[in-house]
């Protein structure tokens, strides 16, 4: 049996193999669930924090009336915020929230309106998106809102800068712009909220004297927070002088203190102490230690004749505290420590690779430091120029034996790449690009199913299904990636219709996967597309889904042997017996699907006249749902019968 643990996120392994995430996938289908209720609480936490601005009445009344937004507002100003907010003040909290993709797997720009589910609440953010995407992509605006008005959902399309310069006259109406919010009233919400005393009167600080992104006062807040915890000071004045260093960066300062340390001992414990910052200081010592091995640093001297670990600290800037923790006097140092090393030293960038590689796979770290060491290594990666640094590390450490450490590294560093914004469609895209690849090692297709199912499907549902199902056409040694693909579905008819278009839609050039069958024949169960769906309207009864299930059932029939569909066919064939309200529909995509095959339709004939009855099942039910059968029968072969 192999090794496993029991969540994505635990330290229990058992065995000497590789790990496999076999209790994950179990349960995929709750997990799904409560990623997607984890979601509603973030988009509450943010709500929380949000300061309405001068303009969001309007858009919130347009939103209201029109079911579609298209809002404006200047860079910076915390549009991408509103629009979120916006369609959680509208929404009862049961509603899907995910966000619309404005490229499609082939590159093009455009919008899939299917997309858009019962009730949903969707955003499309192009507020970094160049103005011909904008232009190109107000072709899908009225088939987007034709189909949010449907399915009496909510979309805000938040404009890319100067966008509404270019808006068509027809959806001049839809159109609605909010300024900035009071940069010191949005400090004093974080800063309430973050527990800090006497936040509703507090002063304005220099910091905000300068239009500042809102994600850069929430940072500002963050620190302040920080210096009152440290106990920085004795009021706002120190606390806010603390964090405006913190915020405004430290460069030139750590670099002359680089600059003094000539010594490859003093700068490796300078690296470690930022990277594994509150780490205990065995840990860091280490760390330092590693460093030094992996970039072949060669120190001839006695340790009688070294610094001892309290005069090294001391050196540079660092001290102990109570738990034996390291940590800088100076708040945002580490962070400026980082930053300086990975910019300004590029060629020792390879080596902090390998080094991080390295000290994940330490068992003395505990999962905290080892988190944190891997998220501050993704933080200098997420650089426009350093991106791929970041994916030949996850690549890296997702290959070899025993690597159920690197794989929670992977997982870590995949999962704060995803929720950076700027970053995430390019992270989104790499995972499509493994997910296409047949030769990924396993390890690497078990931290992306994880993703997948607990990330990208939550504000991307539609991404996760693509992803998972191209892992599911390639996996030879496991059935990971469509337990977890099918798990995701279970009861959810919207992403269960999605995955049913992608099986049955026309073959295009290239290869035909005859896995996707398969697939077909565990997802058509007839109990989940009877099930009532969203607004009490099960899925069987859409005529587009009636087409997809009799193709999906005809090429079961032509590319599979009875062996294979029969257990189906009678569980299939069972709920029609079962279910009057559905009998016709169901029967009749059966034996669509078997039309051009006498020997299909003789089987399927023959297991509906075997279908053992029960006591309170009356024998002319049973009569007439034989002559149903026998009618549609001679109907698709072209019998008369009078």
């Amino acid at each position: 049996m192999p090794p496993y643990i029991s969540d994505n996120r635990g330290a229990m392994h058992t065995g000497d193999g590789d790990l496999y995430y076999m209790a994950f996938f179990a349960d995929a289908a709750d997990r799904s669930r409560k990623a997607r209720l984890a979601s509603i609480k973030e988009l509450d936490w943010l709500r929380q924090r949000y300061v309405h601005p001068p303009g969001y009445g309007q858009a919130y009344d347009i939103l209201r009336t029109h079911r579609t937004l298209l809002l404006d507002g200047a860079p910076g100003s915390g549009r991408s915020t509103a629009a979120k907010v916006l369609l959680r003040e509208l929404s009862s909290g049961g509603e899907r929230f995910h966000e619309l993709s404005w490229e499609d797997e082939n590159g093009k720009y455009r919008v899939e309106p299917d997309l858009i589910g019962d009730d949903d609440r969707v955003w499309l953010d192009l507020s970094r998106a160049h103005e011909r995407i904008w232009h190109a992509l107000q072709d899908d605006l009225s088939s987007l809102r034709k189909r949010v008005d449907q399915h009496g959902a909510l979309l805000v399309v938040v404009l890319p800068a100067r966008g509404s310069e270019t808006l068509w006259p027809q959806f001049g109406p839809l159109h609605s712009w909010v300024d900035r919010p009071s940069a010191l009233e949005v400090l004093r919400r974080h800063l309430r909220l973050e527990g800090v005393p006497g936040a509703a009167t507090s002063p304005q600080p220099a910091f905000l004297s300068t239009d500042r992104p809102m994600l850069e006062i929430a940072r500002f807040a963050g620190f302040v927070r920080k210096a009152y915890e440290n106990t920085t000071g004795t009021g706002y004045p120190d606390w806010y002088k603390a964090a405006e260093r913190a915020s405004t960066g430290r460069g030139p300062e750590v670099a002359t203190v680089v600059s003094k340390l000539r010594f490859g001992p003093q700068r490796a414990l300078l690296l470690a102490t930022a990277m594994l910052h509150q780490a205990h200081v065995d840990h860091v010592y280490s760390a330092a230690t590693a460093l030094l091995e992996t970039v072949d640093y060669a120190d001839e001297r006695h340790s009688l004749e070294r610094s001892d670990l309290i005069e090294s600290l001391h050196d540079i800037g660092a001290e102990l505290d109570a738990g034996r923790r390291v940590r800088f006097t100076d708040l945002g140092y580490d962070a400026a420590v980082r930053t300086h090393f990975w910019h300004n030293m590029p060629g020792l960038r390879d080596g902090i690779q390998r080094w991080v590689a390295t000290m994940i796979d330490r068992p003395d770290l505990d999962d905290t430091e080892r988190d944190e060491l891997v998220m501050r290594f993704a933080e200098q990666c997420l650089h426009s120029m350093h991106l791929q640094a970041l994916v030949d590390s996850v690549a890296r450490w997702t290959k070899g034996p025993k690597p159920y450490r690197r794989q929670l590294a992977a997982d870590r560093a995949l999962r704060y790449a995803l929720s950076v914004e700027e970053h995430g469609r390019f992270f989104r895209r790499q995972i499509y690009q493994w997910a296409t690849d047949s030769h990924i090692s396993d390890a690497l297709a078990q931290v992306i199913i994880i993703i997948c199912t607990e990330v990208i499907a939550v504000t991307h549902p539609d991404q996760a299904i693509v992803r998972l199902h191209h892992l599911a056409r390639r996996e030879s040694r496991t059935a990971d990636a469509r337990t977890a693909l099918l798990g995701m579905v279970d009861g959810d008819p919207w992403m269960r219709r999605q995955l049913l278009a992608r099986l049955t839609r026309p073959p295009t050039v290239g290869k035909q996967w005859d896995s996707d069958v398969d697939l077909f024949l565990e997802l058509a169960d007839p109990a989940a597309f009877t099930a009532p769906g969203t607004r009490n309207r099960p899925l069987i009864v859409e005529a587009e889904v009636q087409n997809m299930l009799t193709e999906g059932w005809r090429r079961a029939f032509q590319k599979r042997g009875e062996v294979d569909w029969k257990t189906g066919l009678r569980q299939w064939l069972r709920t029609a017996f079962q279910d009057d309200r559905h009998r016709d529909v169901l029967i009749g995509v059966l034996v669509a699907g078997g039309a051009q095959r006498g020997d299909v339709l003789a089987r399927l004939y023959s297991e509906a006249r075997a279908l053992p009855l029960s006591i309170a099942e009356s024998r002319e039910q049973y009569a007439a749902f034989i002559d149903l059968i026998l009618q549609k029968i001679f109907a698709v072969q072209g019998i008369r019968v009078t």
